[in-house]
């Protein structure tokens, strides 16, 4: 039997801690983000790194960044302007100067934590791969088995290339057409069309096509489109893996901000959040959190029932190095246990639809058969048996990587008063009596 152990990071939306502070004292002056780095000079613009690695009528490829001809670095810096909170853009970072936009491929999650919109990072891309994915060129690293395009630039790696720093600034979206970025869908290597790409931008006065529907199909990436006046369409691409996937597309006419991206000859908008959306006539329909919980410190409204501790003294704990709560069958050796995390009761009275989202980390199962059983999610309404849930995504089971659960539809429960649960058993599915 292997060891297991699963770490659940946050439940629905996290929230961040509250802290106080007692007036009487003084304040500690403010620490400068990165103001103890050793940040290199940028020498090189975005749009002269995309110029000097662009080839010309290809979908994807990839070339690694070497020296310039003076054999320095091609070092260049931006101010972040994505941000991957909400989920609906992926282990991408998104930067831009005064002459262009890049999509930086990192293979790391919650990135706004460590590049927050506005701030300042310089990046040294020797020795990263620049290259396209569908004509969109970006920066990443080695590509994967059978593919032509960069691969994600695993996260130390990164570390040890960029730098974040300053305090974030305000950050402003140019404003566009769609009738002056429609020409360049045919020649998306030129340097009009390369300086659009991954850029912050706003279009005003569009109306959607699918008013009233939500953003995305949960669990998948869906296409929604916006019109101008003049009947031009935009291509909004949105993740069914996001946390704003339910939310409907607003009615009337309004302005749409997002990071502007393209794919195989199209355009395409990625939309940070629900405030990409502004001054729309019609008005939208917002999802309410009725529910969250971080597990940044020990959650005191969660209660644990233990079912079986096979001779340990505890399943659950919290974790301080992750901040999430942890459940583990190994103790000094490994144990047959079962035992719930349980959320306080929740209250679905009123609501048309109800869904639910997660983080976790699974390692040392056996299979992805396994941790599905053996780490499931489940429901209980009014105080009844326990219920199984089907998880969209379900993470890897052998990795400390972190990943969402994607949305778990509640509909079913909707009107009703429920608990959620977090069912960790190990050596096998333990049962209540």
């Amino acid at each position: 039997m292997k060891k297991s152990i699963l770490y659940i990071a946050a439940l629905l939306l996290a929230a961040a801690p509250l802290t106080s502070c007692d007036d009487d004292k003084a304040m500690p002056p403010m620490p400068i983000p990165g103001e103890d780095l050793v940040i290199p000079q940028a020498n090189t613009t975005i749009l002269e790194l995309k110029e000097a690695f662009v080839k010309n009528g290809s979908r994807d490829y990839n070339t690694v960044v070497g020296t310039k001809e003076d054999g320095s670095d091609y070092i260049i810096k931006g101010k972040v302007v994505s941000s991957d909170e909400e989920g609906n853009i992926y282990k991408n970072l998104m930067i831009e100067d005064e002459t262009a936009g890049l999509t930086v491929s990192v293979d790391q999650t919650k990135l706004y934590q460590s590049y927050k919109i506005g701030q300042e990072v310089t990046i040294n891309c020797t020795g990263l791969y620049m290259g396209a994915y569908g004509y969109c060129m970006n920066l990443g690293y080695e590509p994967q088995t059978g593919k032509s395009n960069p691969g994600r630039i695993p996260e130390d790696i990164f570390a040890a290339h960029a730098y974040a720093y300053g305090i974030p600034a305000n950050v402003e979206p140019q404003v566009l057409t769609i009738e002056e970025i429609a020409p360049l869908q045919s020649k998306p290597a030129s340097p009009e069309a390369m300086a659009l790409m991954s850029r912050y931008v706003e279009f005003e006065d569009l109306e959607f096509e699918n008013a009233g529907e939500p953003l995305a199909v949960q669990g998948g990436s869906t296409s929604r489109y916006a019109v101008d006046a003049e009947g031009n369409r935009l291509q909004l691409y949105n993740s069914g893996y996001s946390s704003i996937w339910a939310n409907v597309l607003p009615s009337g006419k309004g302005n749409v901000s997002g990071i502007l991206s393209f794919y195989n000859r199209e355009w395409q908008l990625l939309i940070i959040s629900m405030d990409s959306f502004q001054d729309f006539t019609g008005g939208f329909v917002a999802v309410e959190t009725i529910f969250s919980e971080s597990f940044a410190s020990e959650s005191k409204d969660f209660t644990i029932e233990n079912i079986n501790l096979g001779g340990q003294d505890y399943v659950w704990s919290f974790d301080s190095r992750y901040s999430c709560m942890k459940a583990s069958g190994f103790v000094g050796s490994n144990h047959n246990t079962s035992s719930r995390l349980i959320s306080p009761e929740i209250d679905l009275s009123g609501y048309a639809t109800a869904r639910a989202s997660y983080d976790q980390a699974c390692n040392f199962f056996s299979s992805l058969e396994t941790a599905k059983k053996e780490a499931a999610f489940e429901v209980s309404v009014d105080g009844g048996e326990w219920t199984a849930l089907e998880v969209p995504s379900f993470t890897d089971y052998a990795s400390w990587n972190f990943k969402s659960s994607g949305n778990i539809d509640l509909s079913a429960y909707v009107g009703k008063k429920i608990r959620l649960a977090f069912h960790y058993s190990s050596g096998g599915v333990m049962e209540s009596e």
